[in-house]
């Protein structure tokens, strides 16, 4: 439904999306002199060679997967699957078998709404089932309890070992449901069968009718150094600008943002780990950002053989400094191979179909992704686990007590200017300069906001280039 909806509004608008690079052809004379190791970057572009291209392009101007979950929904039911959806906007579980919806019942709690505890939404799957698991961290036994993610189950309602039920409220992140509609589900639930948990309208109410308006009138693309860019906005999935943005490429240290997504939906994150010597990185880190020094970067971070961290201390320098170090610390919680294999379970229950992570840090050239699929992980961030972006610009959190790291610097470029939702860094010798950024965006004649995405990867210049960014969204749509 979402996609039809998304076609319609295409053909309605026409050709708004700037496509460069793809189907166009263009070669720059001359060219540039590469570094070894590093992708090519885009061709420079003239912009009379490319105003009819923009015109003569068939591709869409809305992100057909902007609304990827509903996607997934859809192509159940059309393959007559069973499944169990839960719909945490209404508070509504439902199965479906044979695609036809066949028992809803209600959901009566859930991990309140940008809390650490958030319920996480995605595609997922029955890894486990018990009539009466126990919560070692609630202390609480969950009757009919259905594992879907990490520490996430759907379940009846908990009650303490001498019989008492929990008080109402928000869960743990866990779906919580009536005892009895709990069995129901639990007795549904074949090992395996898909769960789909959604927080999101049926179809898109569009906010930003002004940037179509204004789109229809932008011909000259902004001159990058990047191989690929990406600019969307969030909330309606409108392209703004695309160039070379499905293309699989390494993406270096941006795989710490999924690491610490799974991080901290996974590990309780007031637990603590003991760092050892395998966890220390033997060879100096590629610094995520060329003007700090490595041997600055090493000394903020700190981290030496005996000493204690929790979880959530590690993340500090995991997401300002980019430290390998913490990335490995953190793996080690529950494993490295097991920690990237749901780093990999996560970008697939998020529909990142391109991507693969090979480790915690983005070390290794087989971290591989596309921009769109980091747009869709710097959504989910944005929607449901805020606090890493808020992190990366180096807010301080007290939620398990004082911060072991609060006085490190942030070598995330552009971390002090208030528009600045989210941002990460990356540079690798195989992935070049990446940066991922999500601003808060305002034109200024209207006074609407609109939450922008952009994704550089291959860059030679990664801020140069998100400036280049930032400054053709101001002059193209008047955004600032």
């Amino acid at each position: 439904m979402a996609a039809k909806y998304f076609s319609v509004i295409a053909a309605s608008v026409g050709m708004l999306l700037l496509t460069v690079g793809i189907g166009v052809g263009l070669r720059i004379a001359g060219g540039t002199e590469q570094q070894e190791g590093l992708p090519s970057a885009a061709p420079a572009l003239d912009p009379n060679s490319v105003v009819s291209s923009f015109v003569a392009s068939d591709a869409s101007v809305f992100d057909p997967d902007a609304f990827k979950f509903h996607t997934f929904k859809e192509q159940f039911i059309a393959d007559g699957e069973n499944f169990i959806e839960v719909d945490l906007r209404n508070m509504k579980l439902r199965l479906w078998s044979a695609g036809a919806a066949i028992r809803e019942v209600e959901v009566l709690s859930k991990g309140r709404e940008g809390s650490w505890w958030e319920t996480p939404t995605g595609k997922y799957a029955a890894l486990a089932k018990s009539a009466s698991a126990f919560s070692s961290i609630g202390k609480v036994y969950m009757p009919w309890s259905i594992q879907f993610y990490g520490n996430f189950f759907i379940h009846g309602w908990p009650y303490y070992p001498s019989g008492e039920p929990v008080a109402k409220g928000y869960s743990g992140g866990c779906v919580r449901l009536a005892t009895e509609d709990a069995k129901t589900v639990f007795e549904f639930a074949d090992l395996g069968v898909p769960i789909l948990v959604l927080d999101e309208a049926d179809t898109l109410s569009v906010q930003n009718t002004e940037l179509i308006a204004q789109a229809q009138a932008v011909t000259v693309p902004p001159q990058l150094s990047a191989t690929a860019a990406y600019v969307v906005d969030l909330d309606s999935g409108l392209e703004l600008f695309t160039n070379r943005h499905t293309e699989k490429l390494p993406i270096a240290s941006l795989t710490k943002l999924m690491t610490g997504v799974v991080a901290s939906e996974l590990i309780y994150l007031e637990k603590s780990i003991t760092i050892l010597p395998s966890m220390l990185t033997v060879d100096l880190p590629q610094s995520d950002n060329a003007s700090s020094p490595l041997a600055s970067l090493l000394a903020s971070v700190g981290l030496a053989t005996g000493d204690s961290y929790t979880a959530f201390d590690l993340l500090y320098p995991l997401l300002m400094q980019s430290s390998n170090d913490a990335a490995v610390a953190i793996g080690d919680f529950i494993g490295q191979n097991f920690f990237v294999k749901q780093m990999n379970a996560k970008a697939a229950s998020l529909g990142m179909t391109g991507t693969v992570f090979a480790d915690t840090s983005g070390k290794s050239a087989g971290n591989i992704s596309s921009a769109s699929d980091m747009r869709r992980l710097a959504k989910y961030i944005v929607e449901k686990r805020k606090f890493l972006f808020d992190i990366t610009r180096g807010q301080h959190y007290s939620t398990f007590g004082p911060l072991t790291f609060a006085g490190i610097e942030n070598y995330n470029e552009f971390a002090a200017d208030s528009r600045l939702i989210g941002v990460k860094n990356g540079q690798t010798t195989a992935a070049g300069q990446t940066l991922l950024t999500v601003w808060n965006l305002e034109r200024l004649d209207s006074g609407e906001t609109y939450r922008i995405a952009m994704v550089v990867l291959g860059s030679e210049d990664r801020a140069k280039d998100t400036e280049a960014l930032l400054a053709w969204l101001n002059t193209s749509f008047g955004l600032q």
